[in-house]
């Protein structure tokens, strides 16, 4: 009988095959993959029933847009004008101005009681966190207070304190010049400085800024000094990223 031949199996056809083989099941495998970028998204949060409203009257809007043009509460305005919307900002008691409050023996007695009371009264809070955020926002208050009743102390003189809510918004433009933006920072600053020197001229018999030269070169016992003049006159500047405007 016969022998039968056996064909032969290439071997190189059986590759290919099974190389398209593990394409096929790479992709289909692969292909229910979610693609894109890892992101934890924000868990929503409640509305809230105690959040501070900040008031238009608490903000002063200054911007420059990128033009060069100059917007005080988004009215056009000159670069001279700045100083004196600046002023009002800490002195006046206009109702379009920050709100203010008064600083003298009484006040400060009054506020400092009820803190130290909040703050033994949130000691006692079981939730571990909720007590050390509480703790954190009266312990700054009383901090606060206590140098309001130093300034008191110095001056001998009972004195209106700007709200701590209060800040001057200055906006610029990615086309803003350095130029203008700067002329407008300068004449900001410059209304501070002034009414620091001023206050402090009256108050303490040199200006502010002589006293900062000299605790510079290591006088410290003017530290309680410019710590009150701040605390008349604090520095309330904001200064978001440049924008379109």
């Amino acid at each position: 009988m016969a022998k039968k031949d056996i064909p032969e199996i290439n071997a190189g056809s059986m590759a290919d095959i099974a190389f398209l083989l593990l394409i096929f099941w790479l992709v289909t495998t692969t292909m229910d993959r979610d693609m894109g970028l890892r992101l934890t998204l924000p868990q929503e949060l409640p509305p809230c029933e105690d959040c501070p409203e900040v008031r238009d009257r608490n903000v002063l809007k200054i911007a420059v847009n990128g033009k060069d043009e100059l917007q005080i509460e988004e009215e056009r305005a000159e670069i001279e004008d700045v100083e004196q919307w600046v002023d009002d900002f800490y002195n006046s008691d206009a109702d379009n101005m920050p709100e203010r409050h008064l600083v003298n023996e009484n006040t400060i007695a009054d506020t400092m009681a009820r803190l130290a009371i909040l703050i033994n009264e949130t000691k006692l809070i079981p939730d571990e966190n909720l007590k050390v955020a509480l703790l954190d926002k009266y312990e700054k208050a009383l901090e606060e207070w206590e140098g309001k009743e130093s300034c008191l102390e110095l001056t001998k003189e009972p004195f209106m304190c700007i709200s701590k809510r209060a800040v001057i918004r200055y906006e610029s433009n990615n086309g803003t010049t350095f130029e203008t933006y700067f002329e407008v920072l300068d004449q900001i600053k410059g209304v501070l400085k002034r009414l620091r020197n001023d206050f402090s001229m009256s108050a303490f018999g040199m200006t502010y800024d002589q006293m900062e030269k000299l605790e510079d070169g290591g006088d410290k016992s003017l530290r309680p000094m410019i710590k009150a003049v701040r605390v008349r006159y604090p520095l309330r500047l904001l200064e978001p990223d440049a924008r379109n405007i």
